[in-house]
């Protein structure tokens, strides 16, 4: 008997198979998933932990290694992390910082939430506001200066030849805190996403919408550039197989999606380059 089957002899069962599959445990790391809900979201970190918990054992199951979540509670932060490559995948809904990712940092689309996202400038239903001309030197409420609709809206009124100096920009945290200055009346103007709580229940609310955005590209999931094919396209098979079955289906509500798509990212880049124009 050789050494190595004499090891094996008195190992116990449940031992042996821990040894045996250690090799090939070690040959397959974990990723990271990062998530970032931009100005829209307002969980805390522990709920987008919890929200985004079932999507990332679905992807351990399926790609056969351990998949852990973190969500970016800025987009500092986000910018921040995918310039240093930390994320494996990465879920984002600003579009635009997910074409930089793409454009600038090596990450590649692996597939595109379902939907497209529209800018919204907001007013209330009494406002005397009825066309963009008209937005020159009034106050506009206005997200994050990195938000994704505080970029399209800035490129919007660019187009109409109305430049930031031509308005009273006042910026807000979340897209909540713009829709309740538009309410309170300190703020003529809104500026909001369409999949935003403000957006959707905005005219349920009294509301109106005074201009909005072309359909723009939806959020994505990409892949930092560190992740080898194979492990892309199973991780695009794997999206796109979401809703076929309950449990996925189950986690694309949870997430608040309604299913993945195959996309390419040239309308993603497409719409930096029109932002940052």
């Amino acid at each position: 008997m050789s050494l190595i089957q004499s090891f094996f002899k008195y190992l116990t069962p449940a031992l042996t198979a821990l040894v045996l599959s250690a090799p090939a445990h070690a040959a397959q790391p974990s990723l990271l998933l990062g998530i970032n809900e931009g100005t829209s979201g307002s969980d805390t970190y522990t709920e987008m932990q919890d929200k985004y918990k079932p999507l990332a054992h679905y992807l351990s199951v399926q790609l056969k290694r351990p998949v852990t979540v973190e969500s970016a509670r800025s987009l500092s932060s986000l910018d921040y992390n995918l310039k240093n490559k930390r994320y494996d995948l990465v879920l984002i809904r600003p579009s635009h910082i997910a074409a930089q990712a793409m454009r600038d940092d090596g990450y590649r689309l692996v597939a595109a939430a379902k939907g497209e996202a529209i800018t919204y400038f907001i007013v209330r239903t009494d406002s005397p506001l009825k066309k963009p001309a008209e937005l020159k030197g009034k106050k506009i409420a206005l997200p994050d200066e990195q938000a994704y609709p505080t970029r399209v809206a800035l490129a919007m009124l660019r187009d109409q030849g109305i430049q930031p100096n031509h308005v009273n920009i006042t910026y807000f945290r979340q897209q909540e805190a713009v829709g309740y200055a538009v309410q309170q009346k300190s703020q003529d103007v809104g500026v909001v996403v369409s999949y935003s709580k403000v957006a959707k229940n905005w005219a349920a609310q009294g509301g109106r919408m005074l201009w909005q955005s072309p359909a723009l590209p939806f959020w994505s999931v990409s892949a930092s550039p560190k992740v080898d094919d194979a492990t892309l396209n199973a991780a695009r098979t794997a999206l796109l197989g979401l809703s076929s079955t309950p449990d996925g289906a189950g986690i694309l509500k949870g997430i608040g999606v309604e299913g993945f798509v195959a996309s390419a990212q040239a309308p993603y880049l497409t719409m930096l380059k029109w932002v940052d124009n």
